[in-house]
């Protein structure tokens, strides 16, 4: 059942709930990005694949387990899902190229993330890239990258230059996630071949929820954890599922200046 519905020039934006109001989606075309329970008791609880026990609640609850979290960055606001992990002492920052998408993620007929979970939370409003740039090197121990599931990637947050970005910006010790599921392209190669290029150490997850989780709000996900030193993965040591990445010379090194995204398409 459609409850809300917009247009930008990011494409349209469809807000649906099941047929007892109890579960919000947010559809941008036929991507999922993110749903919310609307039940008083679950209304905390981060569903489809910001799930605890998934790969994003887990790099969250090492570091935090750490103590080497104080500020996170996420580029992608989807519905806010990410402020469920932000507590007290700490700082977040969305980096969100859409108003329109931060209009939905703060209407509390449409979903309460940001509402219950954000007080604290500060969002940007304009390119992810730019946003870091303007951002002092070293401010963050966690960056998320949260905008490669549609079926148009922001090919220019996935190139040499932009990694280097991304390191630069991370703290001694930081980490940088990137969610790297996609129904049409294979993203692991591209990563792995960046990741390779600039001598980083770098782990993936293919987090493929059982369906008693399935059923309780979880999706199937792919996730990169990228790191200036293989020591820097050490606290992920105790969790099950992560490999090494898997390289493939033909895909190349993407950069400013050069991708190819018909190499990487899923035939």
């Amino acid at each position: 059942h459609q409850i809300d519905r917009e247009r930008s020039f990011f494409g349209v934006y469809t807000v649906c709930t099941n047929s007892r109001g109890t579960v919000h989606k947010l559809y941008n075309g036929t991507t999922l990005h993110g749903e919310q329970s609307m039940d008083p008791e679950d209304l905390w609880m981060p569903r489809t694949y910001y799930t605890r026990e998934g790969p994003l609640g887990q790099v969250f609850e090492a570091m935090n387990d750490a103590q080497i979290l104080l500020r996170t960055g996420v580029i992608g606001l989807g519905t806010g899902t990410a402020a469920c992990y932000h507590r007290p002492g700490q700082r977040m920052t969305f980096f969100e190229v859409d108003p329109i998408m931060e209009r939905i993620a703060r209407d509390p007929k449409l979903f309460r993330y940001l509402e219950l979970c954000g007080s604290e939370v500060e969002v940007a409003i304009g390119d992810g890239r730019q946003g870091l740039l303007r951002e002092p090197d070293g401010a963050f121990d966690l960056l998320i990258l949260d905008a490669f599931t549609s079926d148009a990637i922001p090919v220019h947050m996935l190139t040499r230059e932009a990694l280097t970005l991304y390191m630069r910006k991370l703290a001694p010790g930081g980490l940088a996630m990137l969610h790297i599921s996609n129904r049409y392209m294979n993203l692991e190669p591209v990563v792995a071949n960046l990741v390779a290029n600039a001598r980083l150490a770098a782990l993936i997850q293919e987090d493929d929820p059982s369906d008693d989780e399935l059923l309780a709000g979880a999706s199937r996900s792919t996730w990169v954890v990228v790191a200036r030193d293989p020591m820097d993965l050490a606290p992920l040591d105790s969790y099950d599922g992560w490999r090494l990445l898997e390289e493939n010379p033909a895909v190349g090194v993407w950069t400013d200046d050069y991708s190819n995204v018909f190499r990487i398409l899923t035939w």
